[in-house]
């Protein structure tokens, strides 16, 4: 796979849009070209050729063409070579349901109807090209570490597997397979028995997953050590990895000389691995385990010193784990946050496996491995606030604001108190869009958010439904319906003025008012948050009724 297929940081994605209306390209290359390589193409016949000539990350397909309409595109399109793994999104003025299922049956991505609005085809194109820079990373990185991965219907005796690398299984030493009756054909007939143990030790769970080291017939006619690993994903059907252990091996036999061997090979991986003995003061490791942690090259470190490094946050659980984790013979891994000197905190996994112990069966050697999983979380991390957070100005989206009402809601009943809920539309919007651009819209979008934020309590809740419209959620307030009322209503007249005042977009002064709708919640058993939020929507739109810049409040 070529480096620039990767769509590393730091690379723009190509982009292939195919659409016969010139209007909608031009559209598509001032929204998108700010962010990716956009080729423009205004047929089906056109694309093909422009697919043969350069590979593109993601491709825009119109589905309504005159000499080749989308589907029959796609088809062709997908029988080029290197175009497997391409995402295709529709992009299409036919909203029905057969033929977003048929785009979708067809293989496409995603699927987006006419017209569309530029923001959000971005995020989404955003999202995807992600989630397959990640794919394609899983798999360089699958096959940089020679690593194969299988399928095994265990009852059918039916098995499945898919190496990129050189020692591809075979039955004849000759023929690469990638299907074979069972692990039997490929398995040397001494270690055959013994995949049949490990598998009747899993499906009894005295085993924690099917787990064997064994000879496997590889292409080159040799019989090579593989570790088999894998777990049950479903009825009769057993998936993992395959992973050559001729070097470990080769290790057990010549146990001195291959630890030399095997730290020279983590050290060149980035992985550090460490060893200690129960009670000793200082911990064995590799280079690479004290340059993850910006420490003196030595082959030992205190671990006093390391557990100094341990953030505070961490310990308490840290230490909970440890003591069981000493009294199992299973491996185990622990995740934390950890210093390192230069300040700066690191997320890392501690991988280790009691392999001593004295004659009473307490442990005493461990050994194990350290990984920088930092861009792990991160990837984590980012998932989790596309899920729950508006992309543009980082307030809950309406998910999160539908898990904060069902909370304030379950508060007021404990505590017998009352909700307000304020929903929120910003004036004369559309013009804004239409007079200075999207960009300038997204501006004024966000500093309503700060403008919001910093109104009410921090308790409360901000969140942005999508567009311009924006939810208020005043949480504890008084059981008196008349009390809370008021209260409601001084913050309500507090977001008018706040919102009210003029916005500074770059070179442009723009004045901009909301509408806003008020309800109250928490009195009435049974009413969901919909229902709460069609009363404060309603609301709303009484007071644009009356003349925008108002609040108005819903009645009970």
């Amino acid at each position: 796979m070529p480096l620039d297929g990767l769509l590393l940081e730091g690379q723009r994605a190509s982009l292939l849009a195919v659409d016969d209306t010139p209007a909608i390209l031009d559209l598509l290359t001032i929204s998108l070209g700010g962010d990716y390589d956009v080729v423009t193409v205004e047929s089906g016949q056109a694309a093909i050729s422009a697919f043969s000539a350069r590979r593109f990350d993601l491709v825009l397909l119109d589905l309504m063409m005159p000499d080749m309409d989308g589907f029959e595109t796609l088809r062709q399109l997908q029988a080029l070579p290197g175009f497997a793994g391409t995402p295709v999104v529709f992009l299409t003025a036919m909203d029905d349901l057969a033929s977003e299922c048929s785009a979708l049956e067809l293989g496409a991505d995603d699927y987006i109807t006419k017209p569309f609005k530029p923001n959000l085809v971005r995020l989404r194109i955003g999202n995807l090209l992600h989630r397959v820079r990640l794919q394609r990373m899983l798999t360089l990185a699958l096959s940089g570490a020679e690593q194969g991965l299988w399928a095994w219907l265990y009852e059918q005796g039916e098995l499945r597997v898919a190496s990129n690398w050189s020692l591809a299984l075979s039955e004849d030493g000759q023929t690469k397979g990638n299907a074979f009756a069972g692990w039997a054909p490929v398995t040397h007939p001494d270690d055959a028995p013994l995949m049949n143990t490990v598998l009747e030790d899993y499906l009894a769970g005295t085993s924690p997953a099917f787990d064997a080291d064994v000879r496997l017939r590889c292409v080159d006619g040799q019989w090579h050590w593989f570790s088999v690993r894998g777990k049950r994903t479903g009825d009769g059907v057993l998936m993992g990895a395959y992973r050559n252990i001729d070097d470990r091996k080769l290790a057990e036999l010549q146990l001195r000389q291959s630890e030399t061997r095997y730290c020279n090979v983590m050290n060149a991986t980035g992985e550090g691995i460490w060893e200690w003995s129960a009670g000793a003061p200082v911990l064995h490791t590799n280079s690479s385990f004290l340059r993850m942690l910006g420490l003196p090259l030595t082959d030992a470190v205190g671990v006093a010193q390391l557990a100094g490094l341990v953030l505070a946050e961490d310990v308490a659980e840290l230490e909970g784990k440890r003591a069981a984790l000493m009294a199992g013979d299973d491996p185990w891994a622990l995740e934390f946050r950890i210093r390192h000197q230069d300040g700066h905190a690191l997320w890392v996994a501690l991988h280790g496996q009691v392999v001593e112990r004295m004659a009473d069966g307490r442990a005493s050697r461990m050994v194990g491995a350290l990984q920088d999983i930092s861009q792990k979380k991160m990837i984590e991390e980012e998932f989790r606030r596309l899920a729950l957070f508006d992309a543009l100005t980082g307030l809950p989206n309406r998910r999160l604001l539908i898990d904060r009402m069902h909370q304030a809601i379950s508060g007021n009943r404990r505590h017998g108190s009352l909700g307000a809920l304020m929903f929120i539309d910003m004036d004369r919007f559309k013009a804004l869009n239409d007079t200075l651009g999207h960009d300038y819209g997204d501006m004024l979008l966000v500093e309503v958010g700060r403008r919001l934020q910093a109104t009410v309590r921090g308790m409360d809740t901000v969140a942005r439904l999508g567009g311009d419209e924006f939810v208020v959620i005043l949480a504890d307030l008084p059981s008196d319906r008349e009390a809370a009322s008021m209260d409601a209503r001084r913050v309500g007249e507090k977001i008018l003025g706040a919102l009210g005042e003029p916005y500074a977009l770059k070179e442009h002064r723009y004045e901009s008012t909301p509408s806003i709708g008020l309800c109250l919640f928490g009195s009435a058993d049974g009413e969901d948050v919909e229902a709460i939020l069609r009363r404060a929507d309603n609301a709303m739109y009484s007071a644009k009724r009356a003349g925008r810049n108002q609040l108005s409040v819903a009645e009970d």
